[in-house]
């Protein structure tokens, strides 16, 4: 899997490429900008191909911590298999999902300004 930043004005946009499963999952973990830092970013999963329980718990874990940090992990840009595992396990109930990248880094940027 490789792992792409951009910037969207001032929001960090995170896309993995590849499949995110056991043998990735501790590459999305080791992500310093979604392990280590409190900013809230943008996780893009367009060019994710598939996903399987230990990658929907690697975004389950960092979304955990962003919120302990105070700030959060919005997604975006699900393909249909993805999405398939988030309705399959109800995952959605913990994100907030947003179809492309510019209306999930609004969010971002309105939550920030009003925290």
């Amino acid at each position: 899997m490789i792992i792409k930043e951009t910037k969207l004005d001032n929001i960090t946009i995170v896309a993995p490429v590849g499949t995110l499963d056991a043998s990735t999952a501790s590459l999305l973990n080791e992500n310093k900008v979604l392990s280590e830092t409190s900013a809230t970013v943008v996780l893009d999963l367009s060019q994710v191909d598939f996903l399987d329980s230990s990658g929907l718990g690697a975004l389950v874990g960092i979304a955990r911590k962003k919120r302990e940090k105070k700030a959060d992990m919005v997604l975006t840009s699900m393909n249909d298999n993805v999405r398939k595992v988030f309705e399959i396990t109800q995952a959605f109930q913990l994100f907030d999902v947003y179809d492309d990248a510019r209306s999930a880094a609004e969010h971002c940027r309105t939550k920030t300004a009003s925290q």
